[in-house]
């Protein structure tokens, strides 16, 4: 590609002295002094070679060779118009893609509003249920823009931050008949075996998560709730799961009643990962 001899400023400054008339004319449309005007055109005219207007007339006048290029400089304005337009556009038209992972509390209507709204500003989400240890990895290493989990009351490494979202408000479910008094207690609770929808359980979550001596591990929710509904145990679950919808189980009330029943979520991401927008639509849809 050959060198180009000109500048946009320069063609510019030409085309509008031509429609123009005058240099004084030229330079109140561009918004510029005269003189700059003036030396746009001059040094233009030094760099092709040949002079572009006739200088003893007013207006001025094109020369033959003026005439000429000014029909290809009104196009290369049309092209660069044009080019300005597009690169204006893309910002809003270029999609982002971010990552992110969340654990088996999270509200999934939340997930879902949160995905609708980001779409909007062309931001897809990928979304990956996983442990809370795995998410953080990925963080860490790159492959995961943010996470949503519940909180543990432990300090988040340097390398990353953090910030309340939300909660999440937890009862105890079971099949209907599963307990024979009502309310039932802690020690009816510990006597049972309680369904974990957790294949690993950090120690802060175990505290507040687990009651029963018995812990039967079931990180797949449809399996979860089939072993609900056969008796094979009770779980301590989120409301918006909404489990009374399957037939014969339902919420179980107990001695706690509603203290201690709330859990925070908390979102965590690494700096320069995730914008303050994103942020602010999780904390609407949570």
């Amino acid at each position: 590609m050959e060198p180009l001899h000109f500048t946009l400023a320069q063609i510019e400054a030409f085309t509008c002295v031509c429609e123009s008339g005058t240099l004084t004319q030229a330079a109140r449309r561009l918004k510029k002094d005269r003189t700059t005007v003036s030396e746009l055109v001059d040094y233009l005219e030094v760099d092709l070679g040949y002079p572009l207007f006739e200088r003893r007339t007013r207006p001025l006048t094109l020369t033959p060779q003026g005439q000429l290029l000014y029909r290809q400089a009104r196009l290369f304005l049309h092209e660069a118009e044009a080019f300005s337009r597009i690169a204006g556009q893309i910002p809003a038209r270029v999609d982002t893609h971010l990552t992110l992972c969340y654990d088996l509390f999270t509200p999934r209507r939340a997930l879902l509003l949160l995905t609708q709204q980001l779409a909007q500003q062309h931001i897809h989400l990928n979304l990956i249920a996983c442990e809370r240890a795995e998410a953080e990895k990925g963080l860490n290493d790159g492959s995961v823009d943010i996470a949503v989990f519940q909180a543990l009351n432990r300090t988040v490494n340097d390398s990353l931050h953090w910030r309340a979202v939300g909660s999440v408000s937890l009862a105890v479910y079971a099949r209907e008949g599963f307990f024979e008094q009502s309310p039932v207690s802690l020690l009816h609770l510990a006597s049972k075996t309680q369904l974990m929808p957790f294949r690993d359980l950090p120690p802060a979550l175990a505290a507040r998560l687990q009651i029963a001596d018995r812990i039967a591990r079931v990180n797949e929710m449809s399996l979860l709730e089939s072993l609900l509904q056969s008796g094979c145990g009770w779980a301590f679950l989120p409301d918006h799961f909404n489990l009374e919808r399957l037939e014969g189980v339902g919420r179980v009330e107990t001695e706690m009643g509603e203290k201690g029943l709330t859990h925070p979520l908390v979102a965590l991401w690494k700096p320069g990962r995730v914008n303050a927008a994103v942020l602010a639509a999780l904390e609407r849809c949570i």
